[in-house]
C-alpha cells in the first residue's frame, strides 16, 4: 500500500515538472520574438543622433494624436465596422475605407503627407552608416516576415 501511495506520488511530481517546464518553454518562445523586435530597434535607435531621435520622437506623439483625433471622428456605423471581429481585416478595411467623410479622408492624407515629410527630413540627416545599418536592419524584418523582396512585374502589351 505504502509502495502504491509513493508510485502515485512520483507520477504525480513528474507531471507537475512536466507542466512546469512546458509552461517555461512556452513563455520564452513567445517572449523570443518580442524581444528580438525590441533589440532590433534599440539597434537602430542607439545609431541615430539626438536630433534625429528628437525628430522621430515628435513625429511618434503627432501621430498618436493624429490617431486619437482621426477615431474619436467615427460615426456610430464606423465604430461597428471596426470592432467587428466575423470579418477579415482586409473587409473591415475596405468598409471603412467605403465609409470615410471627405474630413476623414483629409486627416489620412495630411497624416500620410506629414510622415513622407518626416521621413525625408531623416534621411537627408542620415551618414553612410546609419544608411547602411538600416537597410541591413529593414532587410532582416522583411526576411523573417516574408514580405519585401524583389518581386518580377509582369510586362504590359
Amino acid at each position: 500500500m505504502k509502495l502504491n501511495k509513493q508510485m502515485k506520488l512520483n507520477k504525480q511530481m513528474k507531471l507537475n515538472t512536466h507542466i512546469l517546464t512546458l509552461g517555461f518553454l512556452s513563455l520564452m518562445l513567445y517572449n523570443t520574438s518580442f524581444f528580438a523586435q525590441k533589440s532590433r530597434y534599440d539597434a537602430i535607435k542607439k545609431e541615430f543622433t539626438q536630433e534625429q531621435r528628437d525628430l522621430l520622437q515628435k513625429e511618434k506623439e503627432v501621430m498618436k494624436a493624429n490617431r486619437k483625433a482621426f477615431t474619436a471622428s467615427f460615426t456610430n456605423e464606423q465604430l461597428a465596422i471596426s470592432r467587428d471581429k466575423t470579418i477579415s481585416k482586409r473587409e473591415r478595411r475596405k468598409r471603412l475605407n467605403a465609409s470615410l467623410s471627405e474630413t476623414q479622408k483629409s486627416m489620412i492624407k495630411n497624416q500620410q503627407t506629414s510622415l513622407k515629410k518626416t521621413r525625408e527630413n531623416l534621411t537627408k540627416t542620415l551618414t553612410g552608416k546609419q544608411r547602411k545599418i538600416l537597410k541591413e536592419q529593414f532587410e532582416k524584418i522583411r526576411n523573417q516576415r516574408g514580405i519585401g523582396g524583389k518581386k518580377k512585374r509582369k510586362k504590359r502589351n
